[in-house]
């Protein structure tokens, strides 16, 4: 476990570091630090058998200008799942992230039409009324699905920055537009060559992001990537309309 930590204790990326000791062996961590897009969270966590009690204390004490504290945790961490109830601390969002065969998910998707006008990123970034529109609306989504931890507030050129930095598929992010409105978007990143990401889905009014998906997995498919990878936050409704798809209320 501490494997997932040590790249921050190495570049002292953190707030507090409490270590417990024993007969000179380390016994437990207890690890904080900040972030600095989500300003008002604290974020913690603890490496530990039996000292765990203990770090956990440390950890909730001098929180100075945060006003909640953030512990994550994957679903078969029973005890530190445990350990969190025993502090009170209150489930806001679980994440589903797995790995879909493409040709699994256009079976399903055999049925989905579309007459939306769809373009690539490379050409909404090329012309800057739909551009600045484009990541307006993606600032103002990302912080209506992030209310339990609310970002700073940044302009929306920002934004721009931070997904150009995420390095998307240009030709393969598209943003469906309707007379010059944006309706929606789905931002596609490689991973390697036979395996992408899903990233950042957005939409401006309720619409249905399907045949979007649908017309980007069958241009993977030509490409020859095989499979998908989706994050899929529960405080994110635009996302979740792929749950059915997905078959995430099984899992």
């Amino acid at each position: 476990k501490l494997i997932d930590l040590e790249w921050r204790i190495q570049s002292k990326k953190f707030s507090e570091l409490f270590a417990q000791i024993s007969e000179d062996t380390i016994k437990g961590i207890g690890i904080s630090w900040s972030n600095p897009f989500h300003p008002y969270a604290k974020y913690i966590d603890v490496i530990a058998n039996d000292s765990s009690l203990e770090l956990m204390n440390h950890l909730l004490t001098a929180t100075a200008t945060h006003d909640k504290i953030i512990l994550s945790c994957w679903d078969y961490e029973l005890e530190k799942i445990q350990l969190l109830k025993q502090f009170e601390f209150k489930l806001f969002r679980k994440t589903y992230m797995e790995t879909y065969e493409i040709s699994s998910l256009l079976k399903q998707l055999e049925q989905e039409q579309s007459t939306q006008t769809l373009i690539p990123l490379l050409e909404i970034l090329n012309e800057p009324t739909l551009e600045q529109t484009l990541f307006k609306l993606l600032k103002y989504n990302y912080e209506q699905t992030h209310l339990d931890n609310p970002a700073k507030d940044v302009p929306w050129q920002t934004w721009k920055g931070i997904l150009l930095d995420d390095t998307p598929d240009f030709n393969l992010s598209f943003v469906s537009v309707e007379e010059n409105n944006i309706l929606a978007y789905i931002f596609l990143h490689p991973i390697s060559p036979d395996h992408y990401e899903i990233g950042w889905v957005g939409m401006n009014n309720p619409t249905n992001l399907l045949p979007i998906l649908k017309q980007q997995l069958i241009q993977l498919q030509r490409q020859g990537v095989k499979t998908v990878e989706f994050e899929i936050d529960t405080t994110n409704h635009m996302a979740w309309q792929f749950a059915a798809l997905l078959q995430l209320e099984k899992k």
